[in-house]
Parts: structure tokens; sequence; C-alpha cells
């Protein structure tokens, strides 16, 4: 039997909608939490770790732009911890600014070697991002 990547997923929000409803109305409104890297970043057999921004291995470095920028943000959000040594997450907007940059280095030094650390995300960053052991 061949199951639907999102059925755990939708169940998951039904449940979540159903806990909703029988909250009273001041604790409805509160964020809800973020989710574990298992709900949004999921191993896809032709990609490794994908988080549904992009499927592309594209060179990026600081200044770029766009998709794959937003996987590369989710992915060292969702699968490292950087969230936790830092106290903070990375904004998933798609702009390789300071802050990525930085988080870039981190994960090349602490998942790779400093000779790894320059920044740039190219072919080895990406294998180390959908394929590394963490």
């Amino acid at each position: 039997m061949r199951r639907r990547p999102y059925t755990r997923s939708v169940a998951a929000g039904v449940v979540a909608a159903a806990a909703l409803a029988v909250l009273p109305a001041t604790t409805a409104t509160a964020a809800p939490a973020p989710l574990a890297a298992a709900d949004t970043c999921r191993g896809v057999s032709t990609v490794g770790l994908h988080c549904g921004y992009s499927t592309s291995n594209a060179f990026a470095q600081r200044g770029s732009t766009g998709a794959h920028v937003k996987e590369i943000q989710a992915l060292i959000n969702e699968t490292t911890i950087w969230p936790k040594q830092t106290g903070k997450r990375l904004a998933v907007d798609g702009d390789f600014g300071p802050t990525t940059e930085s988080a870039v280095f981190w994960f090349q030094w602490y998942y790779g070697s400093e000779a790894l650390s320059d920044g740039m995300v190219g072919p080895k960053t990406w294998e180390m991002l959908r394929y590394g052991k963490r």
C-alpha cells in the first residue's frame, strides 16, 4: 500500500483544529508551537532532506535570493542545533544576508571542517545539508 506523504500532516491538522475548537477564546489566539524537523523537512529519495522550498542545489552566497536560499535557511533551522546554540532561528525569507552567511559558516565548521568554512553553499555544503549526519 502506498502512503500519501501528507497524510500525517493532514491528520495532525485535523487534531489541532479539533483541539482549538474546545479551547477558550483567549488560548486559541496564542502562537502555535514551532514544528519539529520531522514535520517540516523530510527525506526524499532523489533529493535527500527537503523542506518544501526547492529541490535545487544551486550555488548560493551573500546577496543570493530565491527559493533555494529558503531551503538552506529551513534546513539549518530544522535539522541542526543552530537554533539551540544561538537562541534564535534564521528567518526563512529567501535572502542570503549576513545572518544566513554566519549560519552557513557555523554549519560548515560544526558539521564539516574549518577548511570547508567559506560561507558559500556549493556542492559539498549542499551534500552536507541534504545527506549529512546530525
